[in-house]
């Protein structure tokens, strides 16, 4: 059986994004087993975006229980796939095999326990926030573990929650 893959994405407000990135998922190369939008109480007609898709799963909680940490957790906890994709509502799929793309590391190296995305600044972003996405996110893949603390420092272990992907067993470990 194919490893299978669940997308987790937390919103607040996102009526005007959220459609659109459902979209892009919907029509991925690699077709998620499950999709859950986490929503915090938004006040915007999100809720209305989402159930245009019936395949996504949607819970709602209170804005103040929200925690970038926590609430990744509980909803990963509430996914079944063997990776879990963990989205913003504001990342755009830069092509239909965005999440094959993503999810391949994890496929071909049973060592590797999380891929963090590369992100890109928006169309319109000012040229700081290019700057700091062009070094944050460099266009060159990079492996690091354990050993590399000595060079990365707390870097060693940086992964974006915007879009990142983790493999079940390890994150539950």
């Amino acid at each position: 059986m194919a490893p299978s893959l669940s997308v987790v994405i937390p919103t607040l407000n996102a009526a005007g994004e959220i459609d659109e990135l459902l979209t892009l998922i919907e029509t991925q190369t690699l077709r998620p087993f499950d999709i859950l939008v986490v929503d915090s109480s938004s006040e915007d007609g999100t809720v209305d975006e989402v159930a245009k898709h019936p395949r996504v799963n949607f819970v709602r909680i209170e804005r103040k229980e929200f925690n970038h940490g926590s609430t990744r957790d509980i909803a990963l906890r509430r996914t079944a796939g063997d990776f879990v994709c963990f989205l913003t509502q504001d990342a755009v799929p830069a092509s239909s095999r965005y999440l094959e793309t993503l999810v391949e590391p994890l496929l071909v190296d049973n060592s590797i326990a999380l891929v963090s995305g590369r992100q890109l600044p928006k169309a319109n972003a000012r040229r700081f926030e290019q700057l700091v996405r062009d070094f944050n996110y460099p266009d060159t893949p990079s492996v690091r573990s354990k050993d590399d603390l000595k060079k990365y420092g707390i870097k060693t272990f940086f992964a974006s929650d915007t879009c990142s992907a983790y493999r079940r067993t390890a994150y539950l470990e």
